[in-house]
């Protein structure tokens, strides 16, 4: 998962297909191999660097590749699912925490290189979360938090908005 963060934290903000297109090194454009693909191992391999062109690799691959290991080791053990006996709640909940994780990694992610929000992710989130929260509407669950959750995501939504509109009409003052 680590790996696609930084593929998404990369590409969304250039407006880059993040689901079709096959990484590549953003130094050379060499398409990369099964074995350049390979979390954390390939980068120690190629000692952080590219294997075609030889530049160096940012450091945050591997960052974010080992730090999105552990937590999601850290939320399964947390979750004390046994994957022997798994039930469909369970899997709708992992599925829930691990797309939500995914989410606030790109997010941050962004924040960090771009120094704004993604929009179209925070949009992403927003209709999980919907979904997750009519899931358990079904299954008659309380659902307060994740209301709670889905407002503060919105108020996001809105703040970023209306800061980006704010920078478009400076842009055109000036």
């Amino acid at each position: 998962m680590g790996s696609f963060f930084t593929l998404a934290t990369y590409r969304i903000p250039l407006k880059k297909d993040i689901t079709h297109t096959r990484s590549y090194c953003p130094n050379c454009n060499h398409e990369l191999g099964f074995l350049d693909l390979i979390p954390v191992l390939s980068f120690l391999f190629l000692k952080g660097k590219c294997r075609y062109c030889k530049q160096k690799i940012s450091p945050r691959y591997i960052i974010m590749e080992v730090f999105s290991g552990i937590l999601y080791l850290f939320i399964v053990v947390s979750l004390k699912i046994d994957f022997l006996h798994i039930t469909s709640f369970e899997i709708v909940k992992l599925t829930y925490i691990t797309l939500m994780f995914s989410v606030c990694f790109i997010i941050i992610g962004i924040l960090k290189e771009t120094k704004r929000i993604s929009a179209e992710t925070l949009i992403f989130g927003i209709f999980i979360q919907i979904l997750y929260i009519t899931y358990l509407y079904i299954l008659k669950i309380n659902i307060y938090r994740y209301i709670i959750y889905l407002i503060l995501m919105c108020i996001l939504l809105g703040v970023t908005q209306i800061i980006k509109n704010r920078s478009k009409n400076e842009i055109k003052r000036k």
